[in-house]
């Protein structure tokens, strides 16, 4: 019996090795892929910490694992690399052995039991494995497998066994399949061949080129779902959805299923509708009132057809609730002169049915160009042959050469009823550059591309779709992991806003902008860059079309229209003035080249309608609205603007939104101090609520004083209250030294490591740099962040600060930067500075004037001010004795006669080891009387300092002074241990 199972597997395997490909469609990319896995396990074995992303890409782009496997492999690998790399190895590190599939499996499965099949584990196992020989391992998808060892006759024969020995199973199979391919004419080499011609016939469908009876004797063989005796004809495929029928039954000319009656896809009803769209004189308003006072007095077949493109266009988005999907349709219905019109339940259910995917703001402002399309498209195919239009029923690549020709494209409604139409074989993806980047991205997989007309990438993105899909019927996200990020870089960066000026080169564009719906800079010398270009290849067109002018020059262009080429995308927000208003748009289309030299480089834009009055604009608005340039980055503003355009009325209002403009960005309030934070620092409520009012009005303080007043303790301690202890991550120590620069503080150029092993220079963000984009978070402009600069005077300030001198005093404004000319940079008004410096190593006096402008000076005297009784307070809370206090003030009575900037602050006697003679004899001898020898170096001898300033001569004097018998006699042994 096993043996006739064989040779049907195999006549039909001949079969197809005649009509496909193998190399090509199989063996060629797995060799690829082998390759890149062979790469990465060197990388693995060297236990470089980019190994995992490199295996997370190579079995992304190979389409050879199940994608929520992948999705939970992710996670392990990014939050327990080390765990993951302990059960790799037990694959990658050694002799290989399939035996310990078992062991990995073992070790694999416990991280997650639902989602770590065992399949699964086999599957990423067989890949680690064709890693290191793809010849004699095979990839291994598990219900293909256990398909194909049930057509055989193996099935009984361990395939539901341990791990290792389901795997060895296929490839027992394999060979089988490379014993008898000479036997029907294969020429197989090895069991990799073996195995994509195992995969071809569990997967491929038969062409044209096999005989009827052949083709219907495999698919029964192979069990493929018939319907009495035939498969399901591709024709009707399409109109298995309700939005399907609705385009299925307008193409026939058959009635609406709205109501069954009306026939709405006529040319007469198309061409009214389009007249009266056309109709822009009919006031302001949403969609849905201007299309409401346009349709008046309109015939039902008429209103009937606009309900249905206004079905059509709302079907498929997820990003629009069924009951706002049906109000819409059913408002429209309602305007139906004669008898009420009412949507029929099946179309109701399709509404109610979860999108296929969101439209984003594109779809949600430009229903009224939607619909215009499609109005386009009814009249022209309602013109078009019978045998075009039973073509496109019949056939995917013969509707989109129907759509294709449709006047006045719009391709995103356009891809999105070629969904509609046929959701088998085309893809939710309604953006071009999406398509292409998805693509190319995992064009890999079935050999390359095919090419790039609409037609090209549509077969490739099916072809793809069903390489990665396998045998399982899990529908591909193309917008979730995995395989997102490989598409899509996880720095895209997300929603921006833009600045484009519409006065270039002395000609006013506004005009043009609006009636034509785009935005557009002049490029005329720029040749035509691919819109997907990167800023050197950006900068080379320049260089070569714009020699005329200055090298400076060619660099602020190169910028301005890399940022319009490549960075501007989808639904981000552009804005441009005009006399005293501001006027707000959504990018709805890629760049493109135009024949018209004043604005030959466009996008496409669906412009607000209302202006914005370009007065008394919230921060930073005004400061981004004077940088210089024709394309300007505005996303700083990005929640402003965000709020201006959910204030413009809805396709379904009628009314601008109530959203209130947020807040502009301001100082955060900062707490008050509490009588415990006074209490733990030993120091006055008033003083400190003192430097929170500081903070609050500067927003830079610098603490100066002696050594030992508690400047970094201070600064730390009250930026921590200040900040929250839940959020001790919103404050940052940096210490400045003579050998810092701008480059450590800011940000420089750093040696880094690219492809391996070759060494370049890379741009490091600094500590202020970190710290500003973290506070510049959307999630986080409320929040105080602190950055604590210590020991400030000892490092050379203009040289580290920089440009940045400009911004600590002029914080509502920015500027370029000196490794980034074409970035503006600002420090965010809810980041704060608090730095220290130590009189004893540099005096303020000979501080930059232009720091002592920007910065608020809080002077730290053990004798004056905030620190003065710290120490005494200190020791009663304590409640420890006096004498360090009376010690202390001794000796700075002593020191402050010659150099009060000098003086000993509270910490060095607040210690815990001050409590004893020892200890404080130690402090004296180590830490204070060798500060004070370089205080006073030249001024006197060793000797004399120790004679004035060694603890028995303080100590002498702290008894005079106070008149104290409990000071005690020194002995001579005392004074020496002191100094």
């Amino acid at each position: 019996m096993s043996d006739s199972l064989w040779k049907q597997f195999m006549e039909f395997g001949a079969l197809f090795t005649k009509t496909v490909d193998l190399d090509a469609d199989e063996y060629s990319y797995k060799i690829a892929v082998a390759e890149r896995l062979r790469r990465t396990r060197e990388t693995f074995l060297e236990r470089d910490p980019e190994w995992f992303e490199a295996l997370r890409r190579d079995i992304a782009s190979s389409g050879l694992m199940n994608r929520y496997f992948m999705m939970r492999l992710i996670d392990l690998g990014r939050t327990k690399p080390g765990d993951l790399w302990q059960v790799i190895a037990l694959l990658w590190d050694g002799d290989l052995n399939t035996g310990r599939i078992d062991e990995f499996a073992l070790a694999l499965r416990p991280y997650n039991q639902e989602q770590f099949s065992v399949g699964g584990i086999i599957g990423f196992a067989s890949l680690l494995l064709m890693g290191r020989d793809p010849h004699r391992f095979p990839p291994y998808r598990a219900q293909a497998a256990k398909k194909f060892l049930k057509l055989v006759g193996w099935d009984d024969r361990g395939a539901n066994g341990d791990a290792s020995l389901r795997y060895e199973l296929l490839l027992e199979a394999l060979d089988e399949i490379v014993r008898l391919a000479p036997e029907h004419g294969i020429a197989l080499r090895d069991r990799l061949d073996a195995q994509g011609l195992m995969w071809t016939v569990m997967n491929v469908d038969p062409t044209d080129e096999w005989s009827p009876a052949d083709s219907a004797a495999f698919r029964a063989w192979r069990g493929d779902k018939v319907e009495s005796g035939e498969s399901v004809p591709s024709s009707i495929r399409h109109a298995q959805t309700p939005a399907g029928l609705t385009i299925s039954a307008g193409l026939r000319g058959q009635a609406s299923p709205i109501d069954g009656r009306t026939i709405t896809w006529t040319a007469k009803a198309a061409k009214d509708l389009a007249i009266r769209s056309a109709n822009t004189d009919v006031g302001r308003g949403s969609f849905m009132s201007k299309l409401e006072r346009q349709l008046e007095g309109a015939a039902k077949e008429t209103v009937m057809l606009a309900a249905e493109l206004v079905y059509l266009q709302v079907f498929p988005l997820e990003n629009v609730t069924p009951a706002t999907k049906i109000a819409r349709v059913e408002k429209v219905l309602s305007w139906a002169p004669g008898a009420s019109v009412v949507l029929s339940e099946q179309l109701r259910e399709g509404l109610e049915a979860k999108g296929a995917f969101n439209g984003g703001v594109g779809f949600n402002i430009q229903v009224a160009d939607h619909v215009g399309w499609l109005s386009r498209f009814v009249e022209y195919v309602t013109e078009q042959p019978e045998h075009v239009i039973n073509a496109a029923l019949k056939d995917p690549w013969a509707f989109i050469g129907l759509t294709q020709l449709v006047p006045k494209d719009w391709p995103t409604i356009r891809y999105s009823i070629e969904y509609l139409a046929w959701p088998d074989d085309l893809q939710p993806v309604v953006s071009r550059d999406h398509r292409i980047k998805i693509r190319n991205a995992f064009a890999g997989i079935i050999g390359g591309p095919s090419g790039d007309s609409e037609l090209d990438i549509a077969q490739d993105l099916l072809n793809i779709r069903k390489a990665q899909q396998g045998d399982s019927d899990e529908f591909i996200e193309w917008y979730d992991e995995p395989y997102l990020s490989e598409w899509q870089p996880s720095d895209s960066g997300g929603r921006r806003a833009w600045l484009v000026r519409q006065n270039q080169g002395g000609i006013a564009l506004v005009d043009s902008w609006f009636g034509n719906d785009f935005v557009s800079v002049r490029a005329q010398h720029l040749g035509s860059p691919d819109p997907r270009s990167n800023f050197d290849q950006v900068q080379a067109a320049v260089n070569a079309g714009y020699q005329h002018i200055d090298y400076a020059e060619r660099k602020v262009r190169a910028q301005e229209f890399y940022r319009f080429l490549s960075q501007m995308k989808l639904d981000d927000f552009v804005l441009t003035a005009f006399e005293s208003d501001l006027y707000l748009g959504v990018i709805t289309g890629e760049a493109e080249f135009a024949d018209d030299e004043t604005s030959r480089l466009r996008r496409q834009v669906a412009w607000r309608q209302e202006p914005i009055p370009n007065d008394d604009l919230p921060a930073p608005m005004p400061r981004l609205l004077e940088e210089q340039g024709s394309v300007v980055d505005l996303t700083d503003g990005l929640s402003i603007i965000s709020a201006w355009f959910e204030a413009e009325p809805g396709p379904d209002r009628t009314k601008p939104g109530t959203v209130a403009p947020p807040q502009p960005a301001v100082v955060p309030q900062l707490r008050e101090a509490t009588a415990d934070l006074a209490a733990k620092l030993h120091v006055q409520r008033d003083d400190i609520q003192e430097v929170i009012r500081l903070l609050q009005t500067r927003q830079q303080i610098v603490f100066y004083g002696p050594p030992g007043t508690g400047k970094t303790y201070l600064a730390g301690k009250i930026a921590r209250f200040l900040a929250g202890e839940e959020h001790g991550d919103h404050v940052k120590t940096v210490q400045f030294h003579p050998s810092y620069a701008y480059e450590d503080f800011f940000e420089g150029y750093r040696p880094a490591k690219f492809n391996g092993d070759n060494v370049g220079f890379s741009l490091e963000p600094g500590p202020l740099r970190r710290i500003a984009a973290e506070a510049s978070l959307d999630g986080n402009r409320d929040k105080p962040y602190f950055l604590i600069i210590d020991e400030m005077n000892r490092g050379n300030l203009a040289k580290i600060f920089g440009e940045l001198y400009f911004l600590l005093e002029y914080r509502d404004q920015g500027i370029n930067l000196q490794y980034n000319p074409q970035q503006t940079f600002v420090l965010p008004p809810n980041l704060f500075i608090i730095g220290t410096m130590n009189t004893s190593d540099r005096s303020i006096a000979m501080v930059d004037a232009a720091i002592r402008r920007r910065f608020a000076f809080v002077e730290l005297h053990p004798q004056e001010g905030m620190i003065s009784g710290m120490l005494e307070r200190f020791l009663e809370t304590t409640g420890q004795p006096a004498l360090r206090a009376e010690l202390l003030n001794a000796l700075n009575s002593e020191i402050g006669a010659t150099k009060r900037d000098l003086m000993i602050g509270p910490s060095y006697f607040m210690k815990d080891h001050a409590e004893t003679e020892q200890g404080l004899a130690e402090i004296w001898k180590y830490e204070l009387l060798p500060l004070l020898e370089e205080q006073y170096f030249g001024q006197m001898s060793r000797e004399k300092i120790r004679e004035k300033f060694g603890l028995a001569a303080v100590r002498r004097k702290a008894a005079g002074d106070v008149g104290l018998a409990s000071v005690g006699v020194v002995s001579e042994s005392d004074d020496e241990a002191a100094g």
